[in-house]
C-alpha cells in the first residue's frame, strides 16, 4: 500500500514582450532536474500556504510580489519513484 505525501507549489511566470517565461529551479540532488518551486505540506498546513511558503523559501519571492490566479489550480496524483 502506498503512502500519500502531500506537496504544493506554484507555476511562476512573467510576460516579457510577446513571450512567457517560467521560473524553474534546478534540484540540488541527482539527476539535478528542473522544477517549479514546490515542497511538502506541513501537518495542519493549507496547500496554498505551503505553496507560498515554498516559493519564498526556494526562490525568495514573497506573496506580495506575485499576482496569484487562485481560480487556476490543479491536483496531480502519481506514484513516487523509490
Amino acid at each position: 500500500m502506498s503512502t500519500v505525501v502531500r506537496a504544493a507549489g506554484l507555476v511562476v511566470f512573467r510576460r516579457v514582450s510577446s513571450r512567457v517565461e517560467f521560473l524553474l529551479l534546478q534540484a540540488s540532488y541527482p539527476p539535478h532536474h528542473w522544477t517549479p518551486p514546490k515542497g511538502h505540506v506541513d501537518p495542519g498546513e493549507d496547500e496554498w500556504i505551503a505553496a507560498l511558503r515554498e516559493t519564498k523559501e526556494e526562490a525568495g519571492i514573497a506573496k506580495e510580489h506575485l499576482n496569484i490566479f487562485e481560480d487556476c489550480h490543479e491536483t496531480l496524483r502519481y506514484e513516487e519513484k523509490e
